[in-house]
């Protein structure tokens, strides 16, 4: 089925809706921004909802104001086409307010009152170009390039201008290895080898399957995330003991160190994160491997954590996840200052908070990834004081 139609927002992964006045069906598609005027094609994709469905852009018949002209080649809208960056079609402005109403959106499905809250615009990256400093590749052995969202194939690719220097010559030498019979799938050709870059490695350490430990993946920004933390700890009244979940290898455990909080317990599933931590030998601090995504875990370390009064929280996209106990594990806290990838479950989890007598003070949105949905959230939740009247 074909139609026309507008492209009037965006969903809350990014992709243009449109709806389709001949069915009364909304329609999420790829490569299109709010103001897009176009035609459209429905594409065989499952959507467990009777009311919602894929198509694809057919034919661009008026661009939105805010398109711009896409620098890099690999992104296109075919199939044969990277989707590593599908807000490039946008100019940088537009891209952040539209993070902004993701966010928005995020925590007005949740049960917030938004009207309530100070959600100021998204700070920019100081560069919307050779910014990253990790990727992971995909390698059949002949060819390496990422997964297409759109096909699920391998797109070939022979530059990223979204990598920074070190990372571009990296994947220079990668590909200079190219063919290479080691790198090869032997088993199963609907898979492939992956390779991770960073800026911190040699080219001789480029190996497949070798998955390097967790950073931000932008540089400039996480110092900006280092720095809101920083500026929060020297304004807290009243320090005392610190708890940092998901610590990975230290990039703000050493923040936390740096401040006057008397002692600090941290915590990471990864045992080799763990172990690279204990080797900066951080004063005061006290680091532990521990499944942070157990059902029991509240119950476990409430011994060690129960007059800790400050936490830093930084998980993954998946969030806190585990709520039950966790106000009775920590039953002296104060302050929580939470970095979230995702909007949707900060939001969730905040709910939680919220329904628990805490309160979000303040609230500042990054943008980590220019040219992606991606928001970064950094947020300072404080216990609530009970009435006195």
């Amino acid at each position: 089925m074909k139609f026309k139609g507008k492209i009037t927002h965006l969903s809350q992964k990014g992709l243009g809706v449109v709806k389709n006045d001949q069915n009364n069906l909304t329609y999420f598609v790829y490569g299109t921004w709010p103001g897009d005027i176009g035609e459209f094609e429905v594409i065989d994709k499952m959507l467990n909802n009777k009311k919602f469905a894929y198509a694809k852009l057919l034919q661009l018949i008026q661009p939105s104001l805010q398109r711009q002209a896409v620098l890099c080649s690999h992104a296109k809208l075919m199939d044969d086409g990277c989707t590593g960056c599908p807000w490039m079609i946008a100019d940088y402005t537009s891209q952040l307010e539209q993070k902004r109403n993701r966010f928005v959106y995020a925590m007005q499905r949740s049960g917030f009152d938004v009207s309530t809250l100070t959600i100021n615009d998204v700070h920019p990256a100081p560069q919307q170009y050779g910014y990253r400093n990790r990727c992971q590749l995909k390698t059949d052995g002949k060819t390496l390039g990422f997964i297409s969202e759109t096909s699920h194939q391998m797109i070939p690719i022979q530059d990223c201008m979204v990598l920074n220097d070190a990372c571009r010559n990296l994947l220079q030498t990668a590909l200079e290895q190219l063919p290479h019979a080691d790198w090869q799938m032997h088993h199963n050709v609907d898979h492939w080898n992956t390779i991770d870059l960073d800026d911190e490695m040699q080219p001789e350490s480029i190996r497949i399957n070798q998955k390097r430990l967790f950073k931000q993946g932008n540089t400039h920004q996480n110092e900006r995330i280092q720095n809101w933390l920083r500026e929060k700890l020297e304004q807290h009244p009243k320090p005392g003991m610190a708890v940092e979940l998901f610590c990975g290898s230290g990039n703000l455990t050493a923040i936390i160190a740096a401040s006057h909080c008397t002692s600090i317990m941290a915590y990471e599933s990864d045992a080799e994160a763990i172990q690279l931590l204990n080797n900066k030998h951080l004063p005061k601090v006290n680091a532990f491997t521990a499944d942070l995504f157990n059902a029991s875990i509240w119950t476990k370390l409430h011994k060690d954590v129960r007059n800790a009064e400050i936490l830093v929280l930084d998980p993954p996209r998946a969030g806190l996840k585990k709520h039950r106990g966790f106000f009775e594990c920590f039953s002296s806290l104060q302050t929580i200052y939470y970095i979230s990838c995702n909007p949707e479950t900060f939001a969730r989890d905040t709910y939680f908070f919220k329904h628990n007598n805490w309160s979000i003070k303040d609230i500042q949105l990054i943008d980590l990834f220019p040219h992606t949905p991606h928001v970064e959230i950094l947020a300072e939740i404080v216990k609530d004081i009970p009435s006195t009247k």
